[in-house]
């Protein structure tokens, strides 16, 4: 599950000002999607959409990520597809509730440290 969640965090970043907030709205928003990808049936379409408006809501910016919005739409939709492909071999809720806390523990540290990180 882990290399499966994960695709979508591996986009190349930037130094900014606030790495902390970048990463948990970011990582956040992430864990939204896999929730709605495991417990709902809605469009993967409609997922990507609704987490894109909600990083627009909080201003987050692509750009600092070398990202794009059409980039996080279609990863965001590649991973709600790949996770419900998935759902038989994760396990019970609680199991992939454990997976996923884990997951997004990581994600944030490892974006905060990305961001940090001097650009080259």
């Amino acid at each position: 599950m882990k290399p499966l969640l994960l695709s979508l965090l591996l986009l190349p970043a930037v130094a900014f000002a606030n790495p902390t907030k970048m990463a948990d709205d970011y990582c956040d928003t992430f864990k939204d999607i896999s929730i709605k990808a495991y417990d709902t049936k809605e469009p993967a379409e409609k997922i990507a959409k609704d987490a894109m408006a909600s990083l627009s809501a909080k201003k987050f910016d692509f750009a600092k990520l070398e990202a794009t919005e059409a980039q996080f739409t279609e990863g965001a939709i590649e991973v709600v597809n790949s996770l419900r492909e998935a759902k038989s071999e994760i396990g019970s809720r609680a199991e992939f509730q454990d997976g996923l806390t884990q997951i997004v523990a990581a994600c944030k540290i490892q974006m905060v440290a990305a961001l940090e990180e001097p650009k080259k």
